[in-house]
């Protein structure tokens, strides 16, 4: 896939996609916006996202979810195979292009970085 796609592939469609990666995926807090991944067995990167209500009016949210798009066009060839679910931090004013790429970039950096659920850190 080149840079500036977003194919139908590329989308979390499915309910049961959604509830893997909501029920498997880690997450990670960023500065603009909630990360879930969750590993796939399609080796790409999909995504999938939700802006509620509570987040502000059409207007708003469909911005949200275009910027997040964008950055996920950028991005995804780096992403890999996992699901991305994204959904937008409480209280965020106004969404940045930058900061949602950075907050994509950093959620598989620390997904390298974190030891397994259940393993212990050693002393």
């Amino acid at each position: 896939m080149s840079a500036t796609d977003y194919p139908y592939r590329a989308r979390l469609r499915s309910k049961s996609q959604f509830l893997r990666v909501l029920g498997q995926g880690r997450i990670y807090p960023g500065r603009e916006c909630i990360v879930r991944l969750c590993e796939n067995e399609v080796g790409f990167a999909r995504l999938g996202m939700a802006a509620p209500r509570q987040y502000g009016n059409a207007v708003r949210r469909n911005r949200f979810r275009r910027l997040v798009r964008a950055a996920f066009r950028e991005l995804q060839d780096e992403l890999g195979g996992v699901d991305v679910f994204v959904a937008p931090r409480r209280g965020l004013d106004e969404p940045t292009l930058a900061g949602l790429r950075a907050d994509l970039m950093t959620a598989p950096a620390n997904a390298r970085e974190q030891r397994p659920r259940g393993a212990r850190r050693r002393r």
